[in-house]
């Protein structure tokens, strides 16, 4: 037989026949892998494993990745239970902070983990079925949070530019979240649908490495099909470049007003007038953090998908330039309870209470029963009551 093909992919196996097909004049490399695609489905490459780290590196990646997931669940998780746990909390406002530091968390829990040990290694180990969860909830979760921050940046361009104006209330923030949601989960759907483990084989000559990889391309046609590249351009778009538009003209548009001489927002109640200002300044900050850090990991893939055949000739390089983008977008879920921590004070005498155990945080029992506590009757009289409650954190 001119092209043996081996029982199996026992090591042992394969080299006598990788041995025997060195010796044929007519079976290459190409067709002795094509038969071996046909035979077991799986693919095989004449090179070494493709990437060795260093053990430093292992290690500064494993405690860089895990203090950022750490970070996201402490800090979103404390969040949701200010806002919940709080009646004062529960404002409109703060509906969407909630569902903001919802989406940080899904993502941290069900993609971060098993997404930067893959991009890092280079290897699937978590099955055909959580390969298109992770592929799905890498994609829903940010939509959910750039859909949030739209909503809440017309939010607050109404509040300003249209104080007069009635605005949602908490049914339907809550609906309209629920809409927010089911967008983003229509985005990420395509990417589970067509995500698919694809089993590679690496042969060094020596030893045969078993290398499954998670791909997001089994698209009708192939991994180079029409479909999956203007659907991985369409999030891009939904994504990031619209998002981007409607937020900065938006919030341009709040920032010319607040800076205006004149009092802008109800100009009856100068605490509301305040909040407003507070809240605007707060939410910019929240989204340009957002649209910053996840820059470089979205021109990453533009570029990729715009400009054919671009490739850097050193793979690990490659890896170490991707891994570190991504890195940088993943680590926005950990900015936005800083940024409530230091500009609202009460998320910042919440985080007291939350972590008063420890020796180095004071909390101040009087502080919080003035500002947080459930059972503080309110000061405001009925009729300003429900001015501030839409305004004010």
């Amino acid at each position: 037989m001119d092209c043996p093909v081996p029982k199996s992919l026992d090591e042992l196996e394969f080299s006598a026949a990788q041995i025997m097909q060195n010796a044929s004049l007519n079976c290459s490399t190409d067709i002795f892998s094509q038969l071996i695609f046909e035979k077991f489905k799986v693919n095989l490459l004449f090179e070494e494993k493709p990437f060795v780290h260093v053990w430093y590196s292992q290690v500064f990646y494993c405690v860089l990745f895990t203090l950022t997931i750490a970070a996201a669940l402490i800090g979103n998780f404390t969040v949701m239970w200010i806002i919940l746990y709080h009646r004062q909390m529960r404002s409109v406002t703060n509906y969407y902070l909630f569902n903001l530091a919802v989406a940080d968390t899904s993502i941290s829990i069900f993609n971060t983990g098993f997404s930067w040990t893959y991009n890092y290694y280079y290897v699937w180990r978590f099955g055909q079925f959580y390969c298109q969860v992770n592929q799905l909830m890498g994609i829903t979760p940010i939509c959910a949070s750039v859909f949030t921050m739209i909503v809440m940046s017309i939010e607050r361009y109404y509040a300003i530019m249209h104080p007069l104006k009635k605005r949602p209330g908490k049914r339907s923030t809550v609906t309209i979240i629920c809409c927010i949601w089911f967008l983003a989960f229509s985005c990420g759907v395509p990417a589970f649908v067509y995500s698919k483990v694809d089993v590679f084989y690496f042969y060094d000559n020596v030893s045969l490495y078993e290398n499954p990889l998670c791909f997001s391309d089994n698209w009708p046609g192939g991994r180079d099909s029409w479909i999956g590249s203007y659907y991985n351009r369409s999030i891009i778009i939904l994504e990031y470049i619209i998002p981007l538009c409607i937020l900065s003209v938006a919030y341009f548009r709040v920032g010319v007003e607040l800076r205006k001489d004149r009092t802008v927002g109800d100009v009856r109640h100068a605490k509301s007038v305040a909040a407003k200002k507070k809240a605007s300044i707060m939410l910019a900050a929240v989204v340009f953090i957002f649209m910053f850090v996840w820059f470089p990991y979205n021109a990453y893939y533009l570029i990729l998908d715009l400009v054919k055949n671009v490739e850097i000739q050193n793979r690990l390089v490659s890896l170490y330039i991707y891994i570190n983008i991504y890195w940088l977008g993943m680590s926005s879920t950990v900015f936005n309870p800083v940024i409530y921590y230091f500009m609202n004070k009460r998320f910042r005498v919440g985080f007291h209470r939350a972590f008063r155990w420890l020796p180095f945080i004071k909390s101040d029992r009087d502080e919080y029963r003035a500002i947080l506590s459930k059972t503080r009757p309110s000061i405001i009289p009925p009729s300003q009551s429900q001015v501030v409650a839409n305004t004010d954190f």
